[in-house]
């Protein structure tokens, strides 16, 4: 975290010791990042099913850690150094779920017996499009800055542990853990982005940069139990890669 804040500085910085050397000969620009994103949007769940004839439940913890992403933009000058643009950043990853429960004793109520285990092969998937507005700062022609920002509109797609399976045997007073059901819970919710992006062109139309952005917000997706659970999207991301002009 304080090595992609010391960049962002860096990014300003550059920009502004720049500010008289002119504006930038571009129209258009696209830009292709490779990108970590490094925000962990951990959370919980819960849920509770009916057995012999008393409550069980079930507790999930999901672990969404830092990833690579996938990040795409593009943009115009509308007006000196004022652009309008739009970007596109994808984030996919799988990891394994712990779940710990508590299943009714089919003879004697009031002793659950308790149960944990591991479920994998659940996948988090975020795709955002983001509308940006642009300030690129004068800088000299083979250096490109700008900063931006703009609502996001966010698709989630988070695999769920909806129910679980169990073994016991006579006389019942234990029980094990054997393999969780899953279900894919999906979600779109409206957030916002902003960022700085910096490049350094060899040619007119060809360069290299970085990339440092925000963009997040936060869904209600559909629960084991009855209701929704509270998710975050999105994050800090750092990356890059191409840089395109025209």
């Amino acid at each position: 975290m304080k090595q992609i804040a010391f960049v962002t500085l860096a990014m300003l910085m550059w920009a502004a010791s720049a500010s008289a050397q002119g504006t930038l000969p571009f129209r258009a620009y696209v830009s292709v990042n490779g990108a970590m994103q490094v925000a962990d949007n951990d959370f919980q769940d819960s849920g509770t099913f009916v057995e012999h004839a008393e409550e069980g439940r079930f507790d999930t913890d999901y672990s969404v850690s830092h990833g690579p992403a996938l990040n795409i933009n593009g943009g115009v000058k509308v007006h000196r150094a004022i652009g309008v643009g739009v970007g596109v950043t994808r984030y996919s990853k799988s990891t394994p779920t712990q779940l710990s429960g508590a299943v009714p004793h089919p003879f004697f109520f009031d002793q659950d017996r308790a149960v944990s285990g591991e479920v994998g092969g659940l996948k988090r998937e975020e795709m955002a499009i983001h509308l940006r507005g642009s300030y690129e700062f004068p800088t000299g022609p083979r250096v490109q800055v700008m900063a931006f920002g703009g609502p996001s509109f966010f698709r989630v797609k988070q695999g769920m542990v909806a129910d679980f399976t169990y073994t016991d045997a006579y006389p019942y007073d234990t029980a094990t853990f054997a393999s969780g059901q899953v279900v894919e819970a999906e979600e779109s919710k409206i957030g916002f982005n902003a960022g700085v992006d910096a490049a350094f062109f060899f040619t007119r139309q060809l360069g290299v940069g970085g990339i440092v952005q925000f963009g997040g917000t936060t869904l209600d997706i559909a629960s084991a139990g009855d209701g929704t659970q509270e998710v975050k999207a999105g994050g800090l991301q750092a990356g890059g890669g191409l840089r395109l002009r025209f």
